[in-house]
């Protein structure tokens, strides 16, 4: 059963970084592997004492990924920020069936999108934003419609 469960400082363990740790495939180069360690726990922490927003995405008892997500701005014009993407390596790259044969990065960021749009219902939210760790991943975000900040490596969505 496909399952995308919401974290946010009130429901948030203290042990929510480790049990995602040890629960997924984490990247076979061990130096990527130690910054995916790094990012998730600081993003666990970051949801614990912030209002930044895991979405933790499972299938049956399998870690598919999460997306962590805040709000900010660019200029005067609010935006939903993507703070961090996982994927367990497991499952990078492959279209799954249960998710319309979607990549689970994919499935990630069209969430994202939809709540960018609901919240834009109340807020006139503007933009989906995100900083990509890598030359690779601002085209793959290129690829899905993000745009360049002027002067700046992160991109935007216009809602």
């Amino acid at each position: 059963m496909l399952e995308l469960k919401k974290y946010t400082s009130t429901n948030v363990s203290h042990r929510l970084g480790i049990d995602i740790v040890s629960s997924v495939k984490l990247s076979s180069n061990l130096k990527q592997s130690q910054r995916e360690k790094s990012f998730i726990e600081d993003i666990c922490k970051r949801v614990q004492k912030t209002s930044t927003v895991l979405y933790l995405l499972k299938l049956d008892n399998n870690i598919l990924g999460f997306i962590a997500l805040s709000v900010s701005s660019i200029g005067d014009f609010p935006s939903l920020q993507i703070d961090y993407i996982f994927v367990n390596h497991a499952f990078r790259g492959k279209p799954l069936e249960i998710l319309d044969n979607l990549k689970t990065s994919d499935y990630l960021v069209d969430f994202a999108i939809e709540i960018a749009q609901e919240i834009q219902k109340l807020a006139g939210l503007r933009y989906l934003v995100l900083l990509p760790d890598n030359d690779k991943l601002q085209n793959v975000y290129k690829d899905m419609g993000f745009i360049n900040l002027p002067k700046q490596n992160w991109l935007y969505l216009k809602l």
